[in-house]
């Protein structure tokens, strides 16, 4: 019986021994919470959406985050933390970071920057090209930039299988290029294959351009900027084909067929009515009918910027040679009256404004064996003078000639030329 007593007393004083050992466990970490801080108190939310796509360089507005412990208010103590950096394509992370007591959290925003903008594919030359039957189709390429990845120039693959220029027909070649994010882009070049192809083919010279209520111009090779839209109306309303500089010297040099209904129309110098700031009627009037043209510019003279149009192909008129100089020597230009190394320097120059020597205009359509001699040593591959007729292929490519076209050229007699 006293076994049994002592037994009980035993496990009663366990059992009070396990309670007070768990109400001090309880307790003490009751005061722990209250000394550290109850994790499950602190509360911390992102403001707007947890994930966020970026355009490329788009600015980021952070809307922040909130957090707080119990009734208290810790939005201030917040530290954001990110590695954004829009100008990167790639997926970031915003954390923002609260600490209370002794306890921290954290929550993160996902950010990603994307490339959504395809590339831009610029044609070389024309986007509708034609060609005479059974002529080479030459292929002038492309480039290619992307807001993201820049030149792209090199990616681009060009289609032109279906060309097939010994069928008359429409052809189409087919340019695309991806960028590094996986947006494409599609243009396509028009290959019309004629049947008829050029003999011989009206180059004409233009000068300068004005506008009768608004201008003056005194010398004869001035021409009113309404005739040239009458003279482009009638090449675009009869099915004239006008060529670039390049489509021409192919043509000279026989690597291609160019329509028998051709026409090259060359402007020279630079000068009045053909220029932004100086009456800008040449490039608006070829643009609106969508013609094409070539200006032989004195480089030296104005500068290059001002002739910018997918119309208008600039070559050389000479770098600053453009002057008459008959009281000096016994030619009229200049050009073949100073030394043969001077002339060479002057036409480096102007190649060096244009960047191109496809072809080359004598000043005042002048030229002699030494001048041709350093036109040809520079590179230029071919040159213009005057002299009235169609050019043909058995023509002097360095005597090539033109119709110069004048405030009295009649439209009648406009079209005898080009006919």
């Amino acid at each position: 019986m006293m076994r049994r007593k002592i037994k009980k007393k035993n496990v009663f004083i366990f059992l009070i021994f396990v309670i007070f050992l768990v109400v001090g466990f309880f307790g003490y970490s009751f005061i722990l919470k209250i000394i550290n801080g109850d994790k499950d108190k602190l509360i911390i939310n992102i403001n707007g959406d947890n994930d966020i796509i970026l355009k490329y360089n788009e600015e980021y507005n952070d809307l922040g985050a909130t957090a707080k412990y119990e009734s208290i208010d810790l939005t201030d103590k917040i530290e954001v933390v990110n590695n954004l950096d829009t100008s990167k394509v790639g997926t970031y992370k915003y954390t923002y970071k609260v600490k209370y007591k002794k306890i921290e959290k954290s929550i993160d925003r996902t950010i990603k920057v994307v490339d959504d903008k395809a590339p831009i594919i610029k044609l070389n030359g024309r986007k509708n090209i034609s060609i005479g039957l059974g002529g080479k189709y030459v292929e002038y390429g492309a480039s290619a930039i992307d807001e993201y990845d820049g030149d792209l120039s090199n990616l681009i693959v060009v289609d032109s299988s279906s060309v097939d220029t010994n069928k008359e027909g429409s052809y189409k070649v087919k340019y695309s290029v991806n960028d590094s994010s996986g947006n494409k882009i599609d243009v396509e070049r028009v290959v019309n294959v004629t049947k008829n192809k050029a003999e011989k083919i009206a180059v004409l010279n233009y000068h300068f351009f004005y506008k009768n209520e608004t201008d003056i111009c005194h010398e004869s090779i001035c021409l009113q900027i309404d005739k040239f839209n009458e003279q482009l109306d009638y090449l675009k309303n009869n099915g004239y084909y006008t060529v670039t500089t390049e489509e021409f010297v192919d043509w000279m040099y026989n690597e291609t067929e160019l329509p028998e209904k051709s026409v090259f129309l060359t402007i020279d110098d630079g000068a009045f009515g053909t220029a932004k700031d100086r009456g800008n009627y040449l490039i608006p009037a070829l643009e609106e009918h969508d013609m094409y043209a070539t200006l032989f510019l004195i480089t030296d003279w104005w500068p290059i910027e001002y002739y910018k149009s997918d119309n208008l192909d600039v070559e050389s008129h000479t770098h600053d040679l453009h002057y008459e100089y008959r009281k000096y020597c016994e030619h009229r230009s200049k050009v073949n009256c100073v030394s043969y190394n001077d002339l060479v320097t002057d036409l480096k120059k102007s190649i060096d404004v244009v960047k191109k020597k496809e072809a080359f205009c004598f000043p005042f359509y002048e030229s002699t064996e030494q001048s041709i001699k350093a036109v040809k040593e520079v590179g230029f591959k071919t040159a213009f003078v005057g002299g009235n007729r169609k050019a043909t292929r058995n023509d002097n490519k360095y005597k090539i000639p033109r119709y110069p076209i004048y405030d009295s050229t009649s439209l009648k007699t406009f079209i005898g030329y080009i006919s």
